[in-house]
């Protein structure tokens, strides 16, 4: 070493003072990052200690001193440092993915010496540290070339983590060279009184897993018990709570009636419901209430309206006054190409009478309006077959569309895609509605997954749920007509075949959600309860590409399995280790998951009222070209639009509208 610069050393190491007093410990604070989930923590001076042992001056204690010395020198013969870091408390869940030591070696040689980092593994203070009581340390763990002034980084990782885990004790790193007879190097400790942005440092960066959370649903039907009486709502929610479940999805109208007060059509006739009793509030308030929250789904079935041989006894039910006994115009009714009007013992509505699509809408807005839902569930939106929907009112629309005259064929595919786009058109105008009056609400349907899955779009496109229940709930998740689909997935898992079928769509579901979520409807009262706890667990596994669903809805609260065992062993093999299953599906509550669209939305929505004609062809351009046509009361709707002005265009006539993000615009023209 120089003579003068050896002299100016020994200078420095006789003035040191001024040592941090390392008793006091400040865990820095972590924040969660909006846009990314990954952090880091850096130490302070206030969370380091250091000092370096001299061979020549085995008793001496040199942790005042501003510098780290290691390897051979002239004066301190052969030189060690040592280092330890008091390691914060990262967050719940928090996984470890860098952990970094830097030193910055100021000492200007140039020659190249390779350090290395050790494990220290017994306990030391850097007060009475000297060469005689250094401990022991273990192999190197990370080692850098040094040579000039620089920063030089030490990559610890593994250590760091032994840490955490506590397979190893944190007693800190010795730094030291490979070849302990180089010349020395030097770099500043955390006692430098002058360049205190160089003094040692440990950097540790750590992901935090998103939080996980999947909707847990019931289905809770009112052709059982389960939420007609204040007694039945709290064992309800009671069992849901048992089962870490977070989702009611509460049927409020089975067939044209209601199972709560404030609507537009009659009360049920249903004698089991007690007197004056409104479930609907009753079961939003309590569960609304529990900690943790449950969420409230109304279950509204969409086509269905009577399914008795003698006629609803109010008057004002909607199969009285749209019903067989009507005029042409003012028969909702669906029917066969044969004219059967009965599906099973069932009468329903068809979507291609515009009456039937726009009364339905009424009734769920006013549910949307006048409770404090979580959501709106539609549930058998669909035709009934093939062969259903000829109302004669549709298939007058029909025909005067398309320039067709008499009845279509069953198997017509251009009659089958207007069928589609009819469910579709009901389907759009209720969430534009919903979303009008409630943007918050959610709006979901119980979708068809009838035969084998598909596992191509050739498959898709030639599926029962095309061609026979002519529901193309796909495009509903691709435009965003829906918040979530739920398809019911209602197979035998001990049938060889059917327990094919499940995992079919299941894989064919979680590769295709479009824009919006998907939940597996899983059919436990077709299975045993292991059985049916088995293919919850499918459900929630990821795809061979490793997407996955966002939840779960079991049919039902009321029938849990196919043996008749009692409803309550159900609810606690789902949330416990019992004979059914090791592994609980919902071992720990999960909240249900966030709807960014609905968060923080950046797309807009359009609906129009006009008075033109059915089936005339709508173009939008703007921020985004679009097209579709009016429905059969002349109106349109239009989903997830950039936000920005616009021009639609119909029958030559031109329309200015403002989309907003979150918000449905709204026109009527005349």
């Amino acid at each position: 070493m120089n003579r003068v610069i050896f002299l100016g050393f020994i200078v420095l190491i006789v003035l040191l003072s001024g040592f941090e007093n390392f008793t006091i410990f400040k865990v820095s604070k972590v924040k969660a990052a909006t846009s990314s989930l990954s952090e880091s923590w850096v130490s302070t001076p206030l969370d380091v200690e250091d000092s370096f042992v001299s061979s020549q001056s085995p008793s001496t204690n040199y942790s005042s001193s501003q510098y780290l010395v290691v390897g051979k020198h002239q004066t301190f013969a052969t030189t060690r440092s040592f280092l330890k870091f008091k390691l914060p408390t990262l967050p719940k869940g928090a996984v470890i993915t860098s952990a970094k030591l830097s030193l910055y070696q100021y000492y200007n040689s140039t020659n190249q010496v390779t350090v290395d980092i050790k494990p220290i593994n017994s306990s030391w203070s850097a007060t009475t540290l000297n060469w005689n009581n250094k401990p022991s340390v273990g192999s190197s763990v990370s080692n850098a070339i040094v040579d000039k002034p620089s920063w030089k980084d030490f990559f610890i990782t593994n250590l760091v983590k032994s840490w955490y885990s506590g397979a190893a004790a944190n007693q800190g790193v010795s730094v030291q060279f490979r070849d302990e007879t180089q010349a020395t190097k030097i770099f500043y400790s955390n006692n430098h009184s002058t360049y205190t942005t160089l003094k040692p440092k440990l950097t540790i960066t750590y992901s935090i897993p998103e939080p996980q959370k999947e909707y847990r649903a019931f289905w809770v039907d009112m052709f059982h018990d389960g939420a007609k009486t204040p007694a039945q709502v709290d064992q309800l929610i009671k069992d849901v709570k048992a089962s870490n479940a977070n989702t009611i999805f509460l049927q409020v109208r089975r067939r044209g009636d209601a199972y709560y007060s404030n609507s537009l059509e009659p009360k049920t006739e249903d004698s089991f419901l007690q007197s004056g009793y409104d479930p609907l509030v009753d079961l939003i308030q309590k569960a609304h209430s529990a900690n943790p929250k449950i969420q409230v789904h109304a279950w509204f079935a969409m086509m269905p309206i009577w399914n008795k041989t003698t006629p609803p006894k109010d008057q004002n039910h909607i199969f009285n006054v749209h019903g067989l006994k009507q005029s042409r115009e003012n028969n909702w009714l669906s029917k066969t190409y044969t004219g059967s009007y009965t599906s099973g013992s069932d009468y329903v509505i068809d979507p291609g009478h515009p009456g039937a699509v726009d009364y339905t809408r009424d009734i769920i807005v006013n549910v949307a309006k006048n409770y404090d839902v979580d959501g709106i569930h539609m549930d058998l939106v669909r035709y009934m077959g093939e062969e259903w929907g000829y109302n004669d009112v549709s298939v007058q629309r029909y025909n005067q569309a398309y320039r067709k005259t008499g009845l279509p064929q069953p198997t017509d595919p251009i009659w089958k895609q207007w069928r589609r786009d009819q469910v579709s058109n009901m389907v759009r105008k209720i969430y534009t509605s919903v979303q009008s009056v409630k943007p918050s609400v959610s709006v979901s349907a119980a979708t068809i997954a009838w035969g084998n899955g598909p596992k191509t779009m050739d498959d898709w496109n030639n599926s029962f749920t095309m061609n026979s229940a002519l529901q193309d709930w796909r495009s509903w998740q691709e435009e965003g007509s829906i918040d979530l689909a739920i398809p019911m997935n209602y197979f035998r898992e001990y049938d060889a075949n059917q327990k094919g079928y499940f995992e079919n769509w299941s894989e064919w579901e979680k590769n295709n959600q479009g824009k919006r979520m998907t939940l597996s409807g899983v059919g436990i009262y077709l299975n045993s309860i292991k059985d049916g706890l088995s293919q919850i667990k499918k459900a929630q596994a990821p795809s061979a590409t490793g997407k996955k669903l966002s939840g779960v809805s079991l049919y039902s609260y009321a029938v849990t399995n196919k043996d008749n065992v009692m409803n309550n062993e159900f609810y606690k093999a789902l949330s416990s280790v019992t004979s059914y299953s090791s592994e609980p599906a919902f071992s720990t509550y999960l909240s249900v998951p966030d709807l960014p669209w609905k968060i923080a939305p950046t797309k807009g929505h359009l609906s129009a009222s006009t008075n033109h004609a059915d089936h005339q062809l709508v173009k939008l351009s703007g921020p985004e070209t679009r097209q579709t046509y009016t429905d059969g009361s002349g109106d349109f709707q239009i989903i997830d639009l950039t936000p920005g002005s616009y021009t639609f265009q119909i029958n030559n006539y031109s329309y200015n509208i403002k989309i907003e993000a979150g918000k449905v615009s709204r026109t009527t023209l005349n």
